[in-house]
């Protein structure tokens, strides 16, 4: 999606959208808002009623919880293109995590009447939420295998190919992200992610700038996180 268009003419560019029916449409683009959140800022807070359909126009956006000790764990990331939150809608409960825009962030918002009349209606809707899900939860078994069998240099590099996943090429790829956000991310520590990163840059997969991380060979990279000893 081109960041710098109107709402509508974004929404014009997303996969499910043009796969709606003229009256459909009509209704997103008549229902349909946007925000805009600064980073570190709350897209949406634990507790908080379930209202809308979010979709990252631009920016990245963290999914965590935080105990009652006030330790934080990230559940993923939502990136440029994507889009989250339908669970919720669909059990019409309260937001179950904290959305936080790990960058400055504009997101799409879809109300929850028109979501769940799109669910009722549309069979390429149906499809698309269907893709989505089973794409997040590949996801979260990816999370937890490297949780489990990974070791933190691999997780580190399994987390950075996946931020990369929505980009274009295999080399060049610049990641605009900080080691501190990174590290909330892997759930490491900085310094431990910060030493992970050393060892990926000594193997030729990545460059470390400031940040942001350069992808030397994404491919590789790939590799070596799902490398299992």
């Amino acid at each position: 999606m081109n960041d710098e268009l109107p709402l509508g003419q974004v929404l014009e560019q997303t996969p499910w959208y043009t796969a709606l029916d003229d009256d459909e449409q009509q209704l997103v683009q008549r229902t349909s808002s946007e925000k805009l959140v600064s980073a570190g800022g709350f897209i949406v807070r634990a507790g908080d009623p379930s209202i809308h359909w979010m979709g990252v126009i631009k920016g990245l956006v963290q999914m965590s919880v935080s105990g009652s000790d006030g330790r934080e764990t990230t559940l993923g990331c939502v990136e440029e293109t994507q889009w989250c939150g339908e669970g919720s809608l669909l059990k019409r409960e309260p937001r179950r995590y904290d959305a936080i825009a790990l960058r400055h962030s504009r997101i799409a918002l879809v109300p929850i009447d028109t979501f769940l009349h799109l669910r009722k209606v549309s069979l390429p809707f149906n499809h698309y939420l269907q893709d989505l899900m089973n794409a997040r939860m590949s996801s979260f078994i990816a999370t937890l295998e490297a949780d489990r069998l990974l070791g933190p240099e691999q997780r580190v590099a399994t987390c950075v190919a996946t931020l990369c996943r929505h980009m274009q090429g295999d080399t060049d790829i610049a990641l605009d992200i900080t080691q501190h956000d990174l590290a909330m991310i892997c759930g490491l520590s900085r310094q431990r992610t910060n030493a992970c990163l050393q060892v990926l840059v000594q193997l030729g997969h990545i460059r470390v700038e400031f940040k942001s991380i350069q992808i030397v060979n994404l491919a590789a990279l790939t590799a070596y996180g799902n490398a299992i000893d």
